[in-house]
């Protein structure tokens, strides 16, 4: 696989993850399943709300280690220098299967999940993110993870300044760290569009919200694997 092909997953994967976020906090239980920032600040302001809920950014939250400790199990031993490995497509292959079947209780409860349905759902797909950034830290590609943004728009920010005032452990590798800023720049981007195409689903077609993501990975996974 080549470092283009590599990009080009990864900005899926980033689509994927901006859905995944719209879907749970419209549409599941009001709580986040790649933005655990989110799910901390939604917790904390909970303790002190006459009708806060905890319930939901705590199950979002324990969904996201347990799948981040799930992705790194199944994708440890990767070496430093691979651009893939298969061990990452088997880990998304399982993130897919769990968004695919989260997708499918969707659409059988009427894209209105009760109550319990609706946090035994929000745990799932949290899983299955969860998964996924297990699997992509292994790919250590500097300041770009695919699921916490927040991270990315503090390293492209910080990067992008240091370059500006011409420092010079940056201008050393300008190229590099240029080719570094435009990929945090498009995952930044895809995310956030995938977060308006969900928005957009959910007026127009809302039993396909769910298959957003779920097909982003699946086909993320499928090229994975096939191209290793």
């Amino acid at each position: 696989m080549k470092d283009n092909e590599r990009v080009i997953l990864l900005l899926i994967l980033a689509a994927a993850s901006g859905s995944a976020d719209g879907w749970s906090y419209f549409g599941i239980a009001h709580a986040f399943v790649a933005n655990m920032t989110g799910n901390t600040v939604l917790l904390g302001i909970s303790v002190f709300l006459a009708h806060g809920d905890t319930l939901h950014p705590l199950v979002a939250v324990g969904g996201y280690v347990a799948g981040t400790a799930l992705g790194t199990l199944i994708s440890r031993g990767v070496p430093e220098v691979v651009i893939w490995a298969q061990p990452i497509s088997w880990a998304l292959f399982l993130e897919a299967l769990l968004l695919l079947a989260a997708e499918a209780a969707w659409v059988a409860m009427g894209c209105h999940p009760a109550p319990r349905a609706a946090t035994l759902l929000l745990a799932s797909v949290a899983l299955a993110i969860g998964i996924q950034s297990g699997a992509m830290v292994q790919l250590r590609i500097p300041g770009v993870v695919t699921t916490y943004i927040t991270g990315t728009w503090t390293t492209l920010t910080n990067g992008l300044t240091l370059l500006a005032a011409r420092q010079p452990r940056i201008l050393q590798h300008e190229t590099r760290f240029e080719k570094r800023f435009a990929l945090q720049a498009l995952v930044l981007a895809v995310y956030f569009l995938s977060a308006v195409l969900t928005g957009w689903a959910f007026r127009q077609a809302p039993a396909v919200v769910g298959g957003i993501s779920a097909v982003a990975v699946l086909l993320a996974a499928s090229y994975g694997a096939l191209r290793n």
